[in-house]
């Protein structure tokens, strides 16, 4: 089969050739005169495991427990596989939720944990057993059947939830903030776990987080939101390396920010002259600008390159001084304060055991970037 056809064919979003499996038009969301929710439309595939990333109060649970239900929008419309959700009931709605406390029974054992929800649907017998045997063995619970949420570590609890939310076969699984509770190493190795159990599955997962690096990890695709809107959806390396605005650039890993004006403006690069570096910066690919027109650089600190020797290359070469160099086993983070006293920051990967001739604390060196490592901002 061609690549791109394939390529196309797992992407959906990027060819509009299949209708979106849960499209959301313009919904907003008041409490008194507080837009918790402010106009957002989304649109998000069959198959996806698409998250919602942002801070304290942005609004995107709010968002999320409309797609459950739980709250009636003020105003816009909520579709689900094709089906108008206005007036539908949560119970009534081809979706779970699952919620960052788990609300296990403590009285009950796992299996009976993850059975409740399909007694309570009417279900009986060998077919109950069998979905729940199928769903533990699933989530690798199998073994801890018998178990009460008690002797469970926080991940099998996490799992049991997961478990749970998963037998009644939703067509929409809604997740907030599923790996919370969970210390990083824990959260890490889960999330490759619910990779693998949403791609078996195939069931649509839209998990609400605050977490870059696990949205990050975690996603077809993120959409980025801010005090109720949603301010950039893409696949995570758009969002990563193609910020459309400095709060994304910001709110998404670290990267370094200057400020400037366009002192040359040509269709194969442009130069931006920046107090804050002390000089110019020189981009190596045409932008839609006009002279003197103010905009920022952004840079990830990965792409900064730090020497005790001048490069031999005409731009983006500035003088520092090491203020600090944290280790953090796989990569080393500096530090740096530039002549102007702007401060960035750069990162290297450590790939050897030890480095006897290490760049270290108050040495004089040479920041640098290549002409087409950042991308320039107007808003």
């Amino acid at each position: 089969m061609n690549e791109t056809l394939t390529v196309a064919a797992a992407k959906p979003w990027a060819t509009g050739s299949e209708r979106p499996f849960v499209r959301i038009e313009k919904i907003t969301k008041k409490f008194g005169d507080f837009y918790a929710v402010d106009d957002v439309s989304l649109d998000i595939w069959k198959g996806e495991l698409f998250c919602l990333l942002g801070g304290s109060g942005c609004g995107k649970s709010t968002l999320l427990r409309m797609l459950a239900g739980f709250e009636t929008p003020t105003s816009g419309r909520i579709e689900i596989d094709g089906q108008d959700m206005t007036g539908i009931p949560p119970y009534a709605r081809p979706t779970n939720m699952m919620f960052q406390s788990y609300a296990l029974f403590p009285h009950m054992t796992v299996e009976k944990n993850v059975a409740y929800g399909l007694h309570r649907d009417g279900m009986k017998g060998d077919e109950v057993r069998d979905r729940v045997a199928d769903i533990l063995r699933l989530v690798k619970l199998d073994a801890f059947a018998r178990r009460k949420p008690h002797q469970l570590s926080g991940g099998q609890r996490q799992r049991v939830a997961l478990a749970r939310s998963l037998v009644k076969r939703p067509k929409l699984l809604l997740l907030d903030e599923p790996l919370g509770a969970l210390d990083k190493k824990l959260r890490e190795e889960t999330q490759f776990e619910l990779i693998k159990i949403q791609e078996t599955l195939g069931v649509t997962f839209i998990v609400v987080t605050h977490d870059q690096e696990e949205a990050m990890t975690l996603s077809t695709r993120i959409g980025v939101m801010n005090a109720g809107v949603i301010v950039q959806v893409g696949e995570p390396s758009q969002v990563y390396e193609y910020p459309n605005s400095r709060f994304v650039a910001d709110f998404v890993g670290t990267v370094n920010m200057f400020e400037g004006r366009v002192s040359e403006d040509e269709p194969d690069y442009i130069s931006i002259t920046s107090p804050e570096v002390g000089g110019e910066i020189y981009v190596g690919h045409g932008v839609s600008c006009v002279l003197n027109q103010q905009l920022w650089f952004a840079i990830r600190p990965e792409k900064l390159r730090v020497s005790r020797e001048r490069p031999e290359k005409e731009h983006n070469v500035l003088p520092a001084v090491v203020e600090e160099v944290a280790y953090f086993g796989n990569l080393s983070v500096y530090r740096l304060r530039l002549d102007t006293g702007k401060l960035v920051q750069a990162t290297k990967v450590n790939l050897s055991r030890s480095e006897e001739d290490a760049i270290s604390w108050d040495e004089r060196v040479w920041v640098t970037w290549g002409d087409t490592a950042g991308v320039v901002l107007t808003q």
